[in-house]
């Protein structure tokens, strides 16, 4: 029997269940390493490692999980009392702690070929989920994140903690609904609270908003998607200059997988950046028109793998919409190039504390190109600029006390650093009016070449047509400087400048030229300048500067060649010759300072002629100064060699003085009629004075001369007091006198009329032959020229041995004889140069 019982073969249902039996008992036995092993397999591509499973069933088959460790390349995950009861389809989980590891170059894999994306596909039926807990730690995160996830509905979860979400399934999507704060980002992202702190002045009141943001996603495997509802009132803080911001609206977001696209809509948010109370603008914009700027973008920003595209961005004035800025087909490839359109249009009045204009208004336009990855290297092509047309026009500015008519400018440029900068420029005024300075028009042209950091140059040409003032105007200017700017630390220049049509005070000036040089340091704060002024004939000048301090220099020069502007002041006079030096020293007034300048003025070897008079070898030389109170002259000494004023004066010497721009002439003494005169004091300002003119050793015989009457002769000195006086009414003397003590000899030989007047009384005779003792004489000098005398004479006649006391009145027009004596040596004069012109042909 047992044989037989063995040798039949067992039946294969029970080879089945033994087979079931065995591999339940290896299952149970062996569960944790299958399961392990099993994970690991299906998620191989992931690199995920179970490293601790704890797992059971109890009889109804609920899963209980008390602990599962599971590790990848991200981060670490550890899941503690999961429970999963399958009758109910209920998931509970205690905790879930999750931790985000930095990525490590040991978990580097090649890549993936990439995989179309599949739509999402959700189970009918999700399990009734609940996780007390979920801990999320990382570095990406100021703190660990805990959120708690309970299901509400069948096809609803709701999370709950430091975030708050409402997660809905359907079939075929996710969709959820988050509620957030500015705060939140600053509260748990290291990198938004470093930017917060280093910005605070700008961002501080902005990062800590608790405005609540609705967010809303939609995910269906192919596209993710986000709308967020803002609502945000605040201030920033950007240099002083305070910007209420305001964000109401919603922003687009869209993801298309498949693509790798990102698509941004922010066509529906509502911004403004209010500058009412920005300190830095109310210099130039009134209180009714401080701007409020708005950045529209009515089209979607799209950014992929290499690039993202802005076809559109306008920043508008909400309050003045002819102001905008419009940048077009803006693109910023992820290699660090940025290229975009931009044009500029503003058209408005100007009504500020410092400029007022009727009319502003600016186009722009251009095409900028910027590669950013070369911003720290030495490579070329950082920024370009190319196709720009510009122009600028305003009317009726008033800049302070400044006010013109128009001005219009167009300009255009094309920059790259590889190749040198290209500027041309036009500017164009009319009617400038600065206090009483008036310029009908300006043109200027300007060019620029180099490079504008290294080298640039600028060439300008400016044209000014109409320069008036109350004491001087010019007809036009016309400048051309050369400008040369070095590394951004130093500015040199040369050019020159043409004057025509200079008139000042009612003298015209011939044209006149200047040439100028000089250089700027910025680091240094220091400029200097030379500039050699040509007036006419030659004579020039040279100004030299130095911060606020100039120097003018005046080398020798000739002063005739000033005779065209001297005859002007005074057609009567004429310069022939003259040497003239000057070094002056002027310091160029500061806020609350006055002008002041000081130096030296040197006149040698001056002759000249004033109507009939003539002066000869004039020489000066004072120190000047002038201030506040006007031009300061020290006492220095005048000397002049002779003038001819019909009587000729020699060694003419005085002590020239000014104070206050007041001349005054002390201590003069000359020679005359071979005598010497003196005066103490002479005002050269037209006042009403009185001083006298004492004279000594006065040879009569020249006097006598001057009557030029043929046959009389008088020997010896005279000394005399003439008290001066002169006020509006001219030049008069009274009470003066002379008087001859030391005696004389007067003869008079055939002189028709004295031989006239003998004949009617004979007793003059004794005339003929006087030995004079005593002469004296009162003086009086009358405005109209006429001079009385008062002639008292005493004597001998040793030829009829006869005393003689002999009283007579003589009057003369001193004016009229001076001047017809000189009429008759200018006449002299020119025949005797004639004539030596003669000779010498």
């Amino acid at each position: 029997m047992a044989t037989l019982f063995w040798q039949k073969r067992p039946s294969k249902k029970l080879l089945a269940v033994i087979l079931l039996v065995v591999a339940l008992i290896t299952i149970i036995v062996f569960r944790r390493p299958i399961a392990i092993k099993s994970i690991e397999h299906f998620t191989r591509a992931q690199n995920l490692e179970v490293s601790c499973l704890d797992f059971s069933l109890d009889w109804q088959l609920n899963l209980k999980i008390e602990q599962v460790c599971v590790s990848s390349p991200l981060g670490n995950v550890l899941v503690r009392d999961a429970v999963w009861y399958p009758w109910s389809n209920t998931v509970n989980i205690e905790k879930i702690k999750v931790t985000h590891l930095e990525p490590s170059s040991q978990f580097e894999t090649d890549p993936e070929p990439k995989q179309s994306p599949e739509p999402i596909t959700l189970p009918n039926v999700l399990p009734k989920l609940r996780i007390s807990k979920v801990e999320i730690d990382s570095a990406a995160l100021l703190h660990p994140l805990n959120i708690s996830v309970n299901s509400v509905s069948s096809d609803e979860l709701r999370i709950t903690g430091d975030i708050n979400a409402d997660v809905k399934f359907t079939k075929n999507a996710l969709t959820a609904t988050l509620q957030w704060r500015l705060s939140d980002l600053t509260n748990w992202l290291p990198q938004v609270q470093n930017i917060a702190a280093n910005n605070q002045q700008l961002l501080g009141q902005l990062a800590v908003d608790n405005s609540t943001i609705a967010t809303h996603l939609f995910f269906d495997g192919k596209t993710f998607s986000s709308n967020s509802n803002l609502h945000l009132t605040n201030n920033v803080e950007l240099e002083n200059c305070p910007i209420e911001i305001v964000l109401k609206g919603d922003i687009l977001v869209e993801l298309a997988l498949s693509e790798a696209n990102l698509r941004l809509d922010v066509s529906q948010l509502e911004n403004n950046f209010g500058l009412t109370h920005c300190p830095l603008l109310q210099d130039y914009f009134a209180d009714t028109d401080m701007p409020t700027l708005s950045f529209l973008m009515p089209q979607k920003v799209t950014i992929n793998e290499t690039r993202i595209n802005l076809p559109q961005l306008r920043i508008i004035d909400k309050h003045h919409p002819s102001r905008s800025i419009e940048l077009e087909k803006l693109v910023y490839e992820f290699t660090g190039e940025l290229k975009f359109r931009y044009h500029v249009s503003i058209a408005q009045s100007l009504q500020s504390p410092s400029i007022q204009t009727r009319m502003f208004e600016l186009q722009t336009q251009g095409d900028i190109s910027v590669d950013v990855s070369q911003l720290h290297t030495p490579q070329s092509a950082i920024l370009k600029f190319s196709n720009t047309t510009n122009t600028l026009e305003l009317n009726d500015i008033t800049l302070d006390s400044m006010h013109l008519a128009s001005l219009t400018s167009q300009f255009s440029f094309d920059y790259q650093i590889t190749t040198p900068i290209s500027l041309r420029a036009t500017v164009d005024t009319s009617d400038i009016q600065l206090d009483d300075l008036k310029l009908l028009k300006t043109t200027s042209q300007i060019t620029a070449s180099g490079d504008p950091f290294n080298n640039l140059q600028l060439d300008i040409g400016t044209e000014l047509l109409q320069l008036s003032h109350p004491d001087a105007n010019v007809q036009k200017l016309h400048n051309q400087m050369v400008l040369t700017l070095k590394e951004l630390s130093g500015l040199s220049f040369t050019g020159n400048s043409n004057f025509t049509g200079i008139t000042a005070h009612n003298i015209k000036f011939r044209p006149l030229t200047m040439e100028h040089s000089g250089q700027v340091s910025w680091p240094d704060k220091t400029i200097s300048s030379g500039h050699e002024i040509n007036l006419e004939q030659g004579f020039s000048i040279g100004l030299q500067q130095q911060q606020s301090e100039l120097n003018l220099q005046i080398q020798q020069q000739d002063i005739k060649n000033l005779q065209s502007i001297t005859s002007q002041l005074d057609n009567a006079l004429t310069i022939k010759q003259g040497e003239l030096t000057a070094n002056i020293d002027l310091t160029l007034p500061q806020e609350s300072e006055e002008f002041s300048a000081q130096g030296a003025l040197d006149i040698q070897k001056m002759s000249a002629s004033y109507q009939d008079y003539e002066l000869s070898n004039i020489s000066y030389q004072t120190p000047l100064t002038f201030d506040s109170a006007g031009l300061q002259l020290s006492e220095s000494s005048l000397h002049i060699d002779s003038i001819d004023a019909g009587v000729p004066i020699e060694n003419l010497n005085a002590q020239f003085i000014a104070n206050s721009s007041v001349f005054r002439l002390q201590q003069v003494r000359g020679e005359i009629f071979d005598g010497r005169f003196s005066t103490s004091q002479l005002w050269l300002d037209g006042r009403d004075q009185q001083f006298n003119v004492k004279f000594q050793n006065i040879d009569l015989a020249e006097v006598v001369a001057l009557q030029q009457q043929p046959g009389i002769t008088v020997t010896g000195t005279m000394d005399g007091n003439l008290p001066m006086i002169i006020n509006q009414q001219g030049i008069s003397i009274d009470e003066g006198w002379a008087s001859s003590l030391s005696g004389g000899k007067l003869t008079i030989v055939d002189n028709p009329s004295f031989e006239s007047i003998k004949q009617q009384q004979p007793q003059l005779a004794l005339l003929e032959n006087l030995d004079f003792t005593q002469l004296e004489s009162n003086v009086k000098l009358t405005p109209d020229g006429w001079m009385f005398f008062d002639f008292a004479l005493q004597g001998n006649n040793p030829d009829k041995k006869q005393s003689v006391n002999f009283n007579y009145t003589h009057q003369e027009n001193i004016f009229s004889l001076l001047e017809s004596i000189r009429l008759v040596n200018s006449v002299g004069n020119n025949i005797e140069q004639k004539i030596t012109q003669g000779d010498k042909k």
